[in-house]
């Protein structure tokens, strides 16, 4: 038992995680800027949500380690629909995606990432919906009510109040070792809709 207490006290103070931190700048174009930090250990999936008014696109990625290990950084984007009432609005992020594939994130300077520009990455991959799927996916997460807001009521005719729009960005961290790239974390940041 003492020795394992020795060999503890030996090697914990050299016990560090892959990154000490991980940093989100908003966009410089969203006022005010801000900094959304997360603190090792890092989980492998990081679910988060970005305020309204606040957003990633152009925004910056900054890795804290340590360490001299390579990392590398990809983004992803969701899509999803929404129904819209007039301010009110029914998301349905449960349900269909257009999702894009995974891209490279520039990394500007040690381990800063630039973020792109979200409008220059294709989104445009919606599944093809019947009337009938989406007024019984409405039905079920909204109630009567939103499918009466879907059918027209109050809105012109032949018009359906639904949009389709950013619900999440999606980032994968990976880190080089001697065996690969492999993921350190995976943050999924659910992105306000219908705003």
């Amino acid at each position: 038992m003492k020795y394992c207490i020795v060999l503890l006290g030996i090697l914990l103070p050299t016990f560090s995680y892959a990154l000490d931190s991980i940093e989100l700048l908003t966009s410089a174009e969203a006022s005010p800027q801000k900094t959304i930090k997360y603190s090792a250990p890092l989980k492998k999936a990081i679910d988060d949500s970005l305020d309204i008014g606040d957003s990633l696109s152009k925004g910056t990625l900054i890795l804290l380690s340590k360490n001299r290990n390579n990392y590398r950084a990809t983004i992803q984007l969701e899509t999803s629909m929404s129904v819209t009432g007039e301010g009110p609005h029914l998301d349905l992020t449960d349900w269909k995606h257009c999702t894009s594939d995974w891209f490279s994130i520039t990394e500007a300077k040690g381990r800063e990432f630039s973020l792109p520009d979200f409008d220059a990455i294709n989104v445009d991959c919606f599944p093809t919906i019947s009337d009938e799927e989406l007024k019984a996916e409405v039905l079920r997460v909204g109630g009567a009510e939103w499918v009466s807001t879907l059918e027209g009521e109050g809105w012109p005719d032949g018009y359906k109040p639904v949009e389709i729009s950013l619900s999440t960005v999606r980032l994968k961290i990976e880190e080089k070792t001697a065996t690969g790239w492999n993921v350190v974390t995976v943050i999924n940041m659910s992105i306000p809709m219908g705003c």
